[in-house]
C-alpha cells in the first residue's frame, strides 16, 4: 500500500527563491501595462515625504510645546512678582495704619 501523501524536501523558510512576488507577478501576466511617470513618481517619492512632513509636524509641535512652557513659566514669574510686590503694599499700608492708631 503507498502512503496517501507522498513526502516533499522541505527547504528551509530563510531559503528564498531569486525572484521576489512582484518579480512572479510581472513575469505571470502576458499583456503588461506601461507605467505612468506619475506613478513612478509617487511610488518613488510618496514614503519619504510623508516621512518628512511627519517629522516637520512633530519637530513643530515640540517647539510649540517648549515655546508654550517657556510662556507659562515667564507668566508665573511675573504674577508672583506681582503678588511680593502687592503684599510688601499692604504691610507697609498696615504699619501706616497701626502708626495712625497709636
Amino acid at each position: 500500500m503507498s502512503p496517501l501523501r507522498t513526502t516533499l524536501p522541505r527547504v528551509p523558510v530563510f531559503r528564498r527563491s531569486i525572484f521576489t512576488l512582484s518579480q512572479l507577478r510581472q513575469y505571470s501576466s502576458s499583456s503588461q501595462k506601461p507605467t505612468s511617470q506619475t506613478g513612478v513618481f509617487y511610488k518613488a517619492w510618496t514614503r519619504p515625504v510623508a516621512k518628512t512632513a511627519l517629522l516637520a509636524v512633530f519637530v513643530y509641535q515640540l517647539a510649540y510645546w517648549g515655546w508654550s512652557k517657556l510662556e507659562v513659566d515667564d507668566i508665573k514669574e511675573q504674577k508672583k512678582a506681582e503678588i511680593t510686590r502687592l503684599e510688601a503694599q499692604v504691610k507697609k499700608l498696615q504699619d501706616e495704619k497701626r502708626r495712625e492708631e497709636k
